[in-house]
C-alpha cells in the first residue's frame, strides 16, 4: 500500500474515535454529575483529583467506589473518599 492511503486510513480511525465519546453521553465522565461543598485535600496534578468531605445521612453518589459510614451521636452518615478528578469544581449548593 502507499504511504498516503496508510495515512489517510490512520486520519480516518483517529477522527471516528475522538467523535466516540462525544456520541455517548457527550463526553460526559462519572464524576460529571458528582459535587462538592466541603472539598478535602487535591492532587496537585492537572485536572486536580480530590477528596470531598461532604457526609450525607441517605448515602454515597452511586458513582462513588469507596463509601465509608460512620456514626456520630446515634446517626449514620456516608461519605466517598474517592479521589476524582475536578471533584470539587462544583457546588451541591447553589449560594443563597
Amino acid at each position: 500500500m502507499r504511504p498516503q492511503v496508510l495515512l489517510a486510513a490512520l486520519a480516518v480511525v483517529v477522527i471516528l474515535a475522538a467523535a466516540l465519546p462525544l456520541a455517548h453521553g457527550q463526553g460526559a465522565t462519572p464524576s460529571a454529575s458528582l459535587c462538592c461543598d466541603n472539598c478535602g485535600t487535591c492532587t496537585r496534578s492537572i485536572p486536580p483529583r480530590c477528596t470531598c468531605m461532604d457526609a450525607s445521612p441517605s448515602g454515597c453518589n452511586p458513582a462513588c467506589k469507596t463509601c465509608n459510614k460512620s456514626s456520630v451521636a446515634g446517626r449514620d452518615s456516608f461519605q466517598c473518599k474517592d479521589r476524582i478528578a475536578n471533584f470539587c469544581q462544583r457546588s451541591c449548593n447553589k449560594a443563597v
